[in-house]
């Protein structure tokens, strides 16, 4: 009897352990994780995206990589092999299914993303270590992985590669997908800085490592040389200024005494009454100066006009009469907001999927700025400036084609200085995506 008690009391303690740990197992990862990829090698970040799906209750999904080099869009999609045991997330590629690097990625070099699930703040959160196989021609090279998931699909590198394929209907979060957010509480972008996730990378690396071999490295061998550096010039300073100012104080007063000889200054009284003969006759070439000033002032006003010509030159600028011709016609959708701050931006262009003929008009508050430009992996680029724009500018991505993979996707990148923005945009022949632009006021 004594043993059934202790039995069941086992048991009632053990059992809130038993539903954490069975709760940990079963949060959903299903979804769209976006984030970076560290390589090591190169010491570089590139955007990384993770699709997990689920099916007959096995996982499976996708990933997406993609960079930028010299104004050219590199981007592979893989199939991946998904393990899980409790929060560990085990990841591997099986299959390179598209991809458009200038040379062909090696044959039987897979990666392996060995990550762990976290949350922090409501936000779920896949990180971890890679590393691919060794070959008998490659080494294996490793990095770091972090990803965030997120319920906005729409800004998704890797959603639209998949529906082009006609592999998102595979999507079992896809087919979830709840009606989405209205147009009028749109989000505001934030700069991507790559100094901030060099930051995460480097401390999430340093959480890995045991505590006492990281803070007994930094905390004395920064403090114990501050404080000599200190100490020491202190005695040295009173030593050297003591004899520095005797030396200069004898000769300043011996240079004072004979500046002031007051003779001099009776002597030059004399002159002074002859200067106003001369300037009797002075009066009479002061006509011909006269003549040069005003010879002097056409050039002048003839200046000007050569700057004010140019602004309505750029005004004027020629466009497509056939360009974005039933903007009236289509429903605008403000899908993303964002702050700048200087007096020009520039835009750039790319092709968000797979390279099927996209082209679109760009329309800044109701003119045409960007007439049927073709999307690619290469960059289209354009300046505009700001000043005369007002504090709020609407930029619509008006599709001229859908290409023959619809709908019409595409990449918007916009330089703001140094801060740097990603939007991607969607539209078809009923609807177009616009991205509102707000200025930034400084504070008073």
């Amino acid at each position: 009897m004594q043993y059934r008690n202790s039995l069941k009391l086992i048991i009632i303690l053990l059992l809130p352990l038993s539903l954490l740990a069975q709760s940990t197992e079963e949060k959903d990862i299903t979804g769209l994780w976006k984030g970076f990829m560290y390589n090591d090698t190169t010491q570089q970040n590139y955007r990384y995206e993770i699709a997990i799906s689920r099916e007959k209750g096995k996982l499976f999904g996708y990933s997406h990589t993609y960079f930028i080099l010299n104004d050219k869009e590199y981007h592979g999609v893989k199939k991946l092999k998904i393990k899980r045991d409790g929060d560990d997330i085990i990841t591997e590629e099986s299959d390179l299914i598209v991809h458009n690097y200038p040379i062909a990625p090696a044959k039987g070099v897979h990666q392996k993303n060995t990550l762990i699930l976290q949350i922090k703040d409501t936000v779920m959160i896949l990180s971890g270590l890679y590393a691919t196989n060794r070959t008998r021609d490659y080494r294996p090279l490793t990095g770091y992985v972090h990803v965030e998931r997120k319920k906005d699909y729409s800004q998704s590198a890797l959603v639209p590669h998949l529906q082009e394929l006609n592999l998102a209907k595979n999507l079992s979060f896809l087919k979830e997908e709840s009606t989405p957010p209205s147009s009028e509480t749109i989000a505001v972008l934030k700069p991507i800085a790559s100094e901030e996730e060099e930051k995460l990378i480097v401390f999430a690396a340093k959480k890995q490592e045991p505590d006492n071999k990281i803070k007994p490295t930094t905390a004395p061998v920064v403090k114990e040389p501050a404080v000599v550096k200190i100490e020491t010039p202190k005695p040295a300073e009173p030593i050297i200024t003591k004899p520095v100012p005797t030396k200069p104080t004898e000769p300043v007063v011996v240079k004072t005494t004979p500046v002031k000889p007051a003779e001099t200054v009776i002597v030059k009284p004399a002159p002074v009454v002859k200067k106003p003969e001369p300037a009797v006759v002075k009066p009479a070439p002061a006509k011909p100066t006269e003549i040069i000033v005003a010879k002097t002032d056409p050039p002048k006003v003839v200046t000007p006009p050569v700057v004010v010509k140019p602004a309505p030159v750029k005004i004027a600028a020629p466009t497509d009469p056939t360009a974005a011709t039933d903007m009236g016609k289509r429903k605008i959708e403000n899908i993303q907001a964002l702050y700048f701050k200087s007096d020009s931006l520039q835009l750039t262009l790319y092709d968000n999927g797979e390279v099927d003929g996209d082209t679109v008009s760009v329309i800044m508050n109701g003119v045409v700025i960007m007439p049927r430009v073709g999307l690619s992996t290469n960059a289209v680029k354009k300046t505009i400036d700001t000043k005369e724009a007002g504090d709020s500018i609407q930029l619509v991505m008006y599709a001229e084609s859908l290409g023959s993979l619809p709908p019409n996707t595409g990449l918007l990148i916009v330089y703001d200085g140094k801060d740097r923005y990603e939007i991607r945009f969607s539209g078809d022949m009923q609807k177009s995506s616009a991205i509102v632009f707000r200025r930034r006021k400084s504070p008073l």
